[in-house]
């Protein structure tokens, strides 16, 4: 009988294998698809932040930020002694109108409480520091300058990790696991993404479409952060010469992952032309469409131990971030199996009870 096996070898899998690894347990990773092809994470935008209104999220964004900050350190192997994921520290910048003001003062409040850095303005100060921003139907903003939020490579980091669990005695094999049955271990760990259903058919989370277009301007911004305009949905960041941006249209039970082109033109340009004015000259040069593994309950995770069963537990509905989460998630679910309870970050708001019970605790800030 194996110690551990963790199902799904993608940011969330890799993340727990390695610090299980590290503890000295010995684990099996079951991935059906070793190129990660439709996997949620290197179809991200590979955004990590701690600007979120639970303070569970808050507090899963500063330890992302911690730790691949020690990256180069923590997981550099024999075989990859300098590891990186391309850290590019821009910040992020959220606008909110009157209609989600109030909700982000409160938002504010868990903010200070967490000490997540986050500065706050009003919608009419916003030229003062990003002088391309058209302030038109903003109330108030908020955004990081102190390098504490930012984006990676998503397939840079989730390789850093996977090297490392494997250098600590994981085993990644490619398999696909049709039922928790099949399994013979002392510990069984679902992060199946978009597909935990399959594995656990009572848990909310699916499959939720999103596209990313990838866009050219004359003129370029490199130190823009990762934006989001709460009024419209749509999000952006520079890409090397060019800008990423993304679509607030999701859809569900998708039967492939074409981009939905025509978002572009209804959309997204309109939406980024009137935030900025540069952008009227946007040309669209290419796109893509990726799963978010979406909690349909209330847009947040859930982790755990699975009531029903003596030795399953589970991290899956992150609805976007999982990338960002990942070593927060990874640490926590390690220490609930080594020692029984949290030890670092109390995530016990993510259980599993609680979608078993239709407790909603919405995450209202999903990119």
């Amino acid at each position: 009988m194996d110690d551990i096996v963790i199902v799904g070898g993608g940011i969330i899998g890799a993340a727990t294998a390695y610090f299980l690894s590290k503890e000295g347990r010995k684990v099996k990773v079951i991935e059906r698809d070793p190129t990660y092809k439709k996997a949620s994470f290197p179809l991200s935008l590979g955004g990590f932040r701690r600007q979120f209104y639970q303070k569970e999220n808050i507090l899963l964004g500063k330890f992302a930020r911690e730790f691949i900050s020690q990256i180069p350190e923590i997981l550099k192997t024999e075989k990859n002694p300098n590891p990186t994921a391309s850290i590019v520290p821009n910040g992020y910048l959220l606008m909110f109108g009157p209609e989600h003001a109030e909700e982000q003062y409160r938002a504010l409040e868990n903010h200070r409480a967490c000490d997540a850095g986050t500065k706050n303005i009003k919608g009419s100060e916003l030229s003062n520091i990003f002088p391309y921003i058209n302030n038109a139907g903003i109330e108030t903003a908020t955004y990081t300058d102190n390098k504490s939020e930012g984006w990676i490579d998503p397939f840079m980091f989730h390789g850093a990790l996977k090297s490392k669990a494997i250098e600590l005695g994981a085993e990644f094999i490619k398999g696909e696991v049709k039922s928790i049955s099949e399994i013979k271990a002392k510990i069984i760990v679902s992060a199946a993404g978009c597909w935990t259903k399959e594995l656990l058919n009572d848990i909310p989370v699916v499959p939720q479409k999103h596209t990313v277009f990838r866009v050219k301007c004359p003129k370029h911004i490199p130190e823009m952060p990762l934006t989001g305009d709460l009024t419209t949905g749509v999000y952006w960041r520079p890409e090397g010469k060019e800008y990423l941006a993304g679509s607030p249209i999701s859809v569900f039970d998708a039967k492939d992952l074409e981009p939905a082109w025509n978002d572009f033109d209804e959309l997204v340009w309109p939406a980024l032309a009137k935030r900025i004015p540069a952008f009227e000259e946007l040309k669209l040069t290419g796109g893509w469409a990726g799963y978010y593994d979406c909690n349909k309950l209330d847009n947040n995770a859930v982790v755990g131990k699975h009531p029903k069963y003596d030795n399953v537990y589970m991290a899956s509905g992150f609805t976007g971030r999982g990338l960002m989460q990942a070593p927060g998630i990874g640490r926590a679910l390690t220490e609930l199996i080594t020692t029984g309870s949290y030890q670092s970050i109390d995530i016990s708001v993510f259980a599993v009870e609680r979608v078993l019970k239709s407790n909603a605790r919405p995450e209202p800030y999903v990119l």
